[in-house]
């Protein structure tokens, strides 16, 4: 099956494309107008997403914030740029929609070939346009692999780590926790490719 995502060819609304969302059987974000359907997962990618949930949320509910998966819509620019991503944070006081966040305080991407490059470019400078933003992780679900770009205090920049290895913290002083990439990469078994395998 291809990864391709195709986008629409017309112009769209804000309210046609809510009313759209509404009734459609798949998720759609939304550019200036242009729907764009949202790939199927790979069953890691899911897992992976869920893993920073179930690893954080408790915690980060006692702090004032709540902590939605990929099927919540988040307010990237009004009326014009909606996006849902893998894992959303934000603090509890700032939602005044049930259908929306607004303020995101930390997203999650995990990286995939039709998305990779859209999370790495596109999503990554509309996502830290917003002012508060602190944390944008990108997370590779092949190899224990996460890239964090920060927020720099009082400051418009972001500062960027990579973390390797599952013993690694991921240290996020905005919400007061962290967590290993042992919690994120639970359960999941890496494909490992041996260069000297023996030839059939």
């Amino acid at each position: 099956m291809s990864d391709l995502i195709e986008v629409s060819a017309r112009i769209y609304s804000v309210e046609e494309y809510f009313e759209i969302e509404n009734h459609s059987e798949i998720r759609h974000e939304y550019e200036d107008g242009i729907l764009i359907p949202m790939p199927g997962e790979t069953l890691d990618a899911n897992e992976i997403a869920q893993n920073f949930v179930v690893a954080l949320q408790k915690t980060l509910r006692k702090k004032g914030f709540r902590m939605f998966g990929h099927d919540v819509r988040t307010i990237v620019r009004e009326r014009r740029i909606y996006r849902y991503p893998d894992v959303v944070v934000s603090a509890s006081d700032t939602i005044k929609d049930i259908r929306h966040v607004t303020e995101p305080v930390l997203i999650v991407e995990v990286l995939s070939e039709s998305t990779e490059e859209v999370d790495r470019n596109k999503k990554f400078r509309q996502y830290t346009a917003l002012p508060s933003l602190q944390y944008y992780l990108m997370v590779h679900q092949n190899t224990a692999l996460v890239e964090c770009y920060q927020r720099k205090e009082n400051s418009q920049t972001f500062e960027f780590n990579f973390f390797d290895k599952l013993t690694d913290v991921i240290q996020l002083p905005a919400l007061e926790t962290s967590i290993t990439l042992d919690d994120i990469y639970e359960g999941i078994q890496f494909v490992i490719e041996e260069e000297n395998a023996p030839q059939a």
